[in-house]
C-alpha cells in the first residue's frame, strides 16, 4: 500500500515550471459531499520520507478546519498495517472520513527542441553561432491519486488522478493538486458549494 513520492522531494526541487491537470476521476453513484458533512477527516500522504509526509499533510490541513494530519496519530509503519485493522483504529479515534494521496508514478519525459536562426544576428554579420543548435529538454511528470473515503458509509466516495509536470516545490505541487481536485469534484457534482 505504501510506495510513494520516492525521489519526489529531490526531483521537485530540481524541476522547472509546473502545471497540474486531472487525468481522470470517478464518483460513487448518487454521492455528494456537502460542507460540514464530515467533522473529522484524516489526511494521509503516503510518502517515503517522514519530513515530506508532514509537509504534504500540513499543507492539506491548512485548507480545511475539519482536516487532521495522520502523522499525529500513526507512524508510517502503522499505515502499512492490515487495512481493516487500520480502519478500525481510525474510526476509534473519532474520524468519519479519510483523504489519501499517493504517488502512482514519476516519470521523465525527454523531448528534442529544434534549433534555428539566432535572431540576435542579421544577414550583414556572420558569426559561428548564427545558427542555434537544438537541445534536449527533460520534464518530470508526477501521477498522483487522491481518494476520498467515508468511514461512516464505509466506502470510497470519489477518486481522481492528477498529472503534475515539473513542480518547483512540494507545497506548490500540493496546492496545484488540491486546486485541480476541488475543481473536478465540483465539475463531477460531488462537492456541493
Amino acid at each position: 500500500m505504501k510506495k510513494i513520492f520516492s525521489a519526489l522531494f529531490i526531483a521537485i526541487l530540481a524541476a522547472g515550471c509546473s502545471s497540474t491537470s486531472i487525468m481522470n476521476s470517478w464518483k460513487a453513484p448518487g454521492e455528494t459531499l456537502s460542507p460540514g458533512e464530515y467533522k473529522k477527516v484524516m489526511v494521509v500522504a503516503y510518502v517515503k520520507d517522514d519530513k515530506a509526509r508532514r509537509e504534504v499533510e500540513d499543507k492539506l490541513v491548512e485548507r480545511n478546519k475539519s482536516f487532521y494530519p495522520s502523522y499525529k496519530d500513526f507512524t508510517s509503519a502503522q499505515l502499512d498495517q492490515d487495512t481493516s485493522k487500520l480502519i478500525g483504529q481510525v474510526k476509534a479515534k473519532g474520524y468519519d472520513g479519510v483523504i489519501i494521496m499517493r504517488l502512482i508514478t514519476a516519470k521523465a519525459k525527454t523531448t528534442y527542441v529544434v534549433g534555428g536562426v539566432n535572431p540576435a544576428y542579421n544577414q550583414i554579420f556572420y558569426y559561428n553561432d548564427y545558427y542555434k543548435s537544438g537541445s534536449v529538454a527533460t520534464d518530470m511528470d508526477f501521477i498522483i491519486a487522491t481518494n476520498v473515503y467515508s468511514l461512516t458509509k464505509n466506502k470510497l466516495l470519489w477518486s481522481g488522478v492528477t498529472s503534475s509536470t515539473n513542480p518547483k516545490k512540494l507545497d506548490k505541487l500540493v496546492d496545484g493538486i488540491a486546486k485541480a481536485v476541488v475543481e473536478k469534484m465540483q465539475e463531477d457534482k460531488f462537492l456541493v458549494k
